[in-house]
Protein backbone atom coordinates (compact mmCIF):
# COMPACT_ATOMS: atom_id res chain seq x y z
CA UNK A 1 0.00 0.00 0.00
CA UNK A 2 2.84 2.42 0.80
CA UNK A 3 4.26 1.97 -2.69
CA UNK A 4 0.94 3.06 -4.25
CA UNK A 5 0.69 6.05 -1.92
CA UNK A 6 4.25 7.02 -2.75
CA UNK A 7 3.66 6.95 -6.50
CA UNK A 8 0.35 8.77 -6.12
CA UNK A 9 2.14 11.61 -4.34
CA UNK A 10 5.00 11.62 -6.88
CA UNK A 11 2.53 11.66 -9.77
CA UNK A 12 0.49 14.47 -8.21
CA UNK A 13 3.47 16.73 -7.69
CA UNK A 14 4.80 15.93 -11.15
CA UNK A 15 1.48 17.03 -12.61
CA UNK A 16 1.33 20.14 -10.44
CA UNK A 17 4.45 21.69 -12.05
CA UNK A 18 2.90 24.24 -14.41
CA UNK A 19 5.44 24.40 -17.23
CA UNK A 20 3.13 26.38 -19.49
CA UNK A 21 2.98 29.05 -16.81
CA UNK A 22 6.61 28.91 -15.67
CA UNK A 23 8.42 28.96 -19.03
CA UNK A 24 6.68 32.08 -20.43
CA UNK A 25 7.09 33.73 -17.02
CA UNK A 26 10.80 32.99 -16.68
CA UNK A 27 12.01 33.32 -20.27
CA UNK A 28 9.54 35.80 -21.76
CA UNK A 29 8.49 37.75 -18.66
CA UNK A 30 4.84 37.15 -19.54
CA UNK A 31 2.07 35.82 -17.32
CA UNK A 32 0.04 33.49 -19.53
CA UNK A 33 -2.90 33.66 -17.13
CA UNK A 34 -3.17 37.42 -17.66
CA UNK A 35 -2.51 37.79 -21.38
CA UNK A 36 -4.74 34.92 -22.60
CA UNK A 37 -8.48 35.26 -23.16
CA UNK A 38 -9.54 32.54 -20.74
CA UNK A 39 -6.67 32.84 -18.25
CA UNK A 40 -5.84 29.15 -18.62
CA UNK A 41 -2.20 28.22 -17.84
CA UNK A 42 -2.05 25.62 -20.60
CA UNK A 43 0.13 24.99 -23.62
CA UNK A 44 -2.66 25.96 -26.03
CA UNK A 45 -2.45 29.53 -24.79
CA UNK A 46 1.34 29.41 -25.02
CA UNK A 47 1.05 28.60 -28.74
CA UNK A 48 -1.39 31.48 -29.21
CA UNK A 49 0.18 34.15 -27.00
CA UNK A 50 3.91 33.34 -27.01
CA UNK A 51 4.62 31.39 -30.19
CA UNK A 52 5.07 27.96 -31.74
CA UNK A 53 8.62 27.13 -30.47
CA UNK A 54 7.71 27.88 -26.87
CA UNK A 55 4.38 26.10 -27.32
CA UNK A 56 6.08 22.94 -28.54
CA UNK A 57 8.46 22.92 -25.56
CA UNK A 58 5.58 23.38 -23.13
CA UNK A 59 3.49 20.70 -24.85
CA UNK A 60 6.31 18.17 -24.61
CA UNK A 61 6.84 18.96 -20.94
CA UNK A 62 3.10 18.73 -20.21
CA UNK A 63 3.03 15.32 -21.87
CA UNK A 64 6.16 14.21 -20.04
CA UNK A 65 4.93 15.21 -16.59
CA UNK A 66 2.00 12.85 -17.08
CA UNK A 67 3.83 10.04 -18.85
CA UNK A 68 7.02 9.77 -16.81
CA UNK A 69 5.59 9.12 -13.31
CA UNK A 70 3.11 6.56 -14.68
CA UNK A 71 5.82 4.80 -16.69
CA UNK A 72 8.10 4.67 -13.66
CA UNK A 73 5.31 3.56 -11.32
CA UNK A 74 4.53 0.57 -13.54
CA UNK A 75 8.02 -0.76 -12.78
CA UNK A 76 7.12 -1.02 -9.06
CA UNK A 77 3.33 -1.37 -8.75
CA UNK A 78 0.62 -3.20 -10.66
CA UNK A 79 -2.17 -1.57 -12.70
CA UNK A 80 -4.40 -4.45 -11.58
CA UNK A 81 -4.58 -3.19 -7.99
CA UNK A 82 -7.46 -0.80 -7.25
CA UNK A 83 -5.04 1.67 -5.64
CA UNK A 84 -3.43 2.25 -9.02
CA UNK A 85 -6.48 4.39 -9.84
CA UNK A 86 -5.01 7.10 -7.62
CA UNK A 87 -1.62 6.84 -9.31
CA UNK A 88 -3.23 7.14 -12.75
CA UNK A 89 -5.40 10.15 -11.90
CA UNK A 90 -2.81 12.00 -9.80
CA UNK A 91 -0.94 13.84 -12.61
CA UNK A 92 -4.23 15.18 -13.99
CA UNK A 93 -5.43 16.23 -10.53
CA UNK A 94 -2.07 17.86 -9.84
CA UNK A 95 -2.35 19.90 -13.03
CA UNK A 96 -6.04 20.76 -12.66
CA UNK A 97 -5.70 21.82 -9.01
CA UNK A 98 -2.07 22.85 -8.87
CA UNK A 99 -0.81 24.07 -5.48
CA UNK A 100 1.67 26.19 -7.45
CA UNK A 101 -1.22 28.36 -8.68
CA UNK A 102 -3.30 28.11 -5.50
CA UNK A 103 -5.43 25.29 -6.96
CA UNK A 104 -6.25 27.35 -10.09
CA UNK A 105 -4.66 24.90 -12.50
CA UNK A 106 -5.09 24.12 -16.17
CA UNK A 107 -7.66 22.18 -18.14
CA UNK A 108 -5.56 19.01 -18.18
CA UNK A 109 -5.89 17.81 -21.78
CA UNK A 110 -2.18 17.46 -22.60
CA UNK A 111 -1.35 15.90 -19.23
CA UNK A 112 -4.17 13.36 -19.73
CA UNK A 113 -2.64 12.31 -23.03
CA UNK A 114 0.72 12.09 -21.29
CA UNK A 115 -0.73 9.93 -18.53
CA UNK A 116 -2.21 7.51 -21.05
CA UNK A 117 1.06 7.49 -23.02
CA UNK A 118 2.74 6.34 -19.82
CA UNK A 119 0.33 3.38 -19.69
CA UNK A 120 1.35 2.07 -23.12
CA UNK A 121 1.50 -0.79 -23.98
CA UNK A 122 -0.44 -1.91 -20.90
CA UNK A 123 -3.69 -0.26 -22.00
CA UNK A 124 -5.40 1.20 -25.07
CA UNK A 125 -6.81 4.18 -23.16
CA UNK A 126 -4.60 6.52 -25.21
CA UNK A 127 -6.42 5.47 -28.39
CA UNK A 128 -9.81 5.59 -26.67
CA UNK A 129 -9.12 9.26 -25.96
CA UNK A 130 -7.34 10.19 -29.21
CA UNK A 131 -9.91 8.71 -31.61
CA UNK A 132 -13.00 10.60 -30.32
CA UNK A 133 -10.90 13.75 -29.83
CA UNK A 134 -9.95 13.74 -33.51
CA UNK A 135 -13.43 12.66 -34.60
CA UNK A 136 -15.22 15.46 -32.70
CA UNK A 137 -12.67 17.98 -33.98
CA UNK A 138 -12.97 17.06 -37.66
CA UNK A 139 -15.61 14.66 -39.04
CA UNK A 140 -18.38 15.48 -36.53
CA UNK A 141 -17.14 18.79 -35.17
CA UNK A 142 -18.57 20.05 -31.90
CA UNK A 143 -18.23 23.67 -30.81
CA UNK A 144 -17.25 25.38 -28.61
CA UNK A 145 -13.99 23.76 -27.53
CA UNK A 146 -15.08 23.20 -23.93
CA UNK A 147 -18.18 21.27 -25.03
CA UNK A 148 -16.07 19.22 -27.46
CA UNK A 149 -13.65 18.27 -24.68
CA UNK A 150 -16.40 17.29 -22.24
CA UNK A 151 -18.11 15.16 -24.89
CA UNK A 152 -14.81 13.50 -25.81
CA UNK A 153 -13.99 12.55 -22.24
CA UNK A 154 -17.48 11.15 -21.62
CA UNK A 155 -17.22 9.03 -24.78
CA UNK A 156 -13.77 7.84 -23.69
CA UNK A 157 -15.11 6.86 -20.27
CA UNK A 158 -18.07 5.07 -21.84
CA UNK A 159 -15.96 3.17 -24.36
CA UNK A 160 -13.40 2.19 -21.72
CA UNK A 161 -16.09 0.15 -19.97
CA UNK A 162 -16.16 -2.14 -23.01
CA UNK A 163 -12.45 -2.20 -23.86
CA UNK A 164 -10.74 -2.01 -20.45
CA UNK A 165 -11.38 -4.77 -17.92
CA UNK A 166 -9.20 -3.54 -15.05
CA UNK A 167 -11.20 -1.77 -12.37
CA UNK A 168 -8.28 0.45 -11.35
CA UNK A 169 -7.92 1.90 -14.84
CA UNK A 170 -11.67 2.38 -15.18
CA UNK A 171 -11.83 4.18 -11.83
CA UNK A 172 -8.78 6.28 -12.69
CA UNK A 173 -10.40 7.23 -16.01
CA UNK A 174 -13.61 8.19 -14.21
CA UNK A 175 -11.67 10.46 -11.82
CA UNK A 176 -9.79 12.05 -14.72
CA UNK A 177 -13.05 12.60 -16.61
CA UNK A 178 -14.68 14.26 -13.60
CA UNK A 179 -11.69 16.56 -13.08
CA UNK A 180 -11.48 17.62 -16.74
CA UNK A 181 -15.23 18.24 -16.99
CA UNK A 182 -15.10 20.30 -13.80
CA UNK A 183 -12.32 22.45 -15.27
CA UNK A 184 -14.23 22.99 -18.54
CA UNK A 185 -17.81 23.31 -17.30
CA UNK A 186 -17.35 26.73 -15.72
CA UNK A 187 -15.70 28.00 -18.88
CA UNK A 188 -18.63 26.75 -20.97
CA UNK A 189 -21.31 28.22 -18.71
CA UNK A 190 -19.73 31.57 -17.89
CA UNK A 191 -17.47 32.49 -20.80
CA UNK A 192 -18.95 30.77 -23.83
CA UNK A 193 -22.53 31.78 -23.05
CA UNK A 194 -24.09 28.35 -23.59
CA UNK A 195 -23.43 28.39 -27.34
CA UNK A 196 -23.10 25.09 -29.15
CA UNK A 197 -22.96 23.65 -32.63
CA UNK A 198 -22.53 20.31 -34.39
CA UNK A 199 -21.04 20.14 -37.90
CA UNK A 200 -20.30 17.40 -40.41
CA UNK A 201 -17.00 18.84 -41.54
CA UNK A 202 -18.15 22.36 -42.55
CA UNK A 203 -21.90 21.63 -42.81
CA UNK A 204 -23.83 22.74 -39.76
CA UNK A 205 -26.36 20.17 -38.54
CA UNK A 206 -27.77 22.13 -35.62
CA UNK A 207 -26.69 24.51 -32.90
CA UNK A 208 -27.28 27.70 -31.00
CA UNK A 209 -25.15 30.82 -30.82
CA UNK A 210 -25.11 33.12 -27.83
CA UNK A 211 -27.16 36.31 -27.95
CA UNK A 212 -23.92 38.28 -28.01
CA UNK A 213 -22.75 36.47 -31.16
CA UNK A 214 -26.16 36.68 -32.81
CA UNK A 215 -26.25 40.44 -32.23
CA UNK A 216 -22.72 40.71 -33.61
CA UNK A 217 -23.73 38.82 -36.76
CA UNK A 218 -26.85 40.92 -37.27
CA UNK A 219 -24.78 44.08 -36.80
CA UNK A 220 -22.35 42.96 -39.50
CA UNK A 221 -25.23 42.17 -41.83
Amino acid sequence: MLAYLFWTVVSFFSGSVMYSYLIPKVFYKKDITKISKDGNPGCGNVFTCIGIPCGIVCLLLELAKGALPIWLALHYVSPDDIMFAGVLAAPVLGHAFSPMLKKHGGKAIAVTFGTYIGLCPHSILLFLLAIPFVFFSTALRITPHSLRVMTTYLVTLGSSVFFETRTALLLGTAIITAAVIYRHLGDYIHREKRQYGVYVFSLKLFGHESEEKEMSHSGKA
